[in-house]
């Protein structure tokens, strides 16, 4: 049976006060909150009883990149592979081209079948099976019907699967996979420092 993944999506108002590495920090004390108090979080409660935190990169805004998007033609269906040897359907809906650290990359961004407000970026990256989960990580975003989209790699998060393994969680397809160490967002998470 394929496991829900709860969306955590925390949007910032216009003309909010905050500055960007405050609401990053905010995000994370969001995101902290939900995994030890949610009866949806995915941590085990033997886990939750002493949990203090996730683990996260320091906040570089340099990680936060406006992409031009390219649509996909079609929108073709793809099935992705899970951790768990299942698989999961969405639409290949649009390239998004950026640059980073000097070199450009492109990646796909995916459409959830039952869900047309949002795309999944699955990705992978040089810090992985290292200061990261070796099976790459996510990134949510909003599908706001324009040309370019920011991608915020202060935003990335583990699969669900990483904190237990009753979760099947999609594994970012080959097309995904930088080649940087994406030194952003949320890193490996041990229970035993927690």
């Amino acid at each position: 049976a394929l496991a829900v993944i709860v969306i955590l999506v925390y949007s910032f108002l216009p003309g909010d006060s905050l500055s960007y590495e405050q609401q990053i920090d905010l995000h994370r004390e969001e995101v902290n909150d939900f995994m030890k108090n949610d009866r949806e979080s995915p941590l085990p409660d033997s886990i939750k009883q002493n949990f203090s935190g996730l683990n996260f990169f320091d906040i570089q805004p340099e990680f936060k990149v406006i992409a031009s998007t390219e649509t996909i033609p079609g929108r073709p269906e793809v099935i992705m592979a899970t951790s768990d040897g299942e698989t999961r359907r969405y639409l290949r809906f649009a390239y998004a081209h950026f640059e980073l650290r000097g070199q450009k990359y492109r990646v796909t961004l995916f459409q959830p079948l039952d869900d047309k407000e949002s795309l999944f970026l699955p990705f992978g990256d040089q810090t992985n099976g290292e200061l990261t989960y070796g099976g790459g990580r996510y990134l949510d975003l909003e599908n706001n019907g324009k040309d370019e989209i920011a991608i915020d790699f202060n935003l990335a998060y583990n699969p669900y699967c990483v904190f237990n393994s009753s979760y099947s969680c999609p594994l970012p397809p080959a097309e995904n996979q930088l080649s940087i160490s994406v030194t952003a967002g949320e890193m490996n998470f041990e229970p035993g420092d927690r």
